[in-house]
């Protein structure tokens, strides 16, 4: 009765810890945002849209937390250097926003394609 107890205590301590905040990361040039609600993860990039580029939001589940990271599926931030890391390969460094208006306004489409050619 009692390990049930700790673990309900355990799981509740770190369940929607960082709801309300996001990461926006470069990784490999790309620029892919998560904003954490509701103990889920929402995944954002940048698409093309009708008129144009645009933002893509896309639910990835489920996200996990401990004193060191955030693991969304195969994804693990480093809560303290906020680098990104999917599988082994793929790396990128994030920066964290602590309001979601805060995040929208991270993701400057103009800033990002000003230097492309084409």
């Amino acid at each position: 009765m009692i390990i049930i107890f700790i673990l309900s205590f355990s799981f509740q301590v770190n369940s929607g810890e960082i709801d309300g905040k996001g990461v926006i990361c470069n990784i490999y040039g790309d620029t892919i945002g998560y904003f954490f609600d509701a103990d889920r993860a929402y995944e954002y990039k940048i698409s093309g849209g009708k008129e144009g580029l645009e933002i893509v939001k896309k639910d990835v589940g489920k996200y996990i937390t401990n004193e060191n990271s955030i693991f969304i599926n195969e994804i693990k931030i480093n809560r303290k250097n906020l680098n990104y890391q999917k599988y082994s390969s793929f790396r990128g460094e994030c920066q964290a926003y602590e309001s979601f208006d805060s995040f929208k306004k991270g993701f400057d489409i103009e800033k990002l394609i000003k230097d492309n050619k084409i």
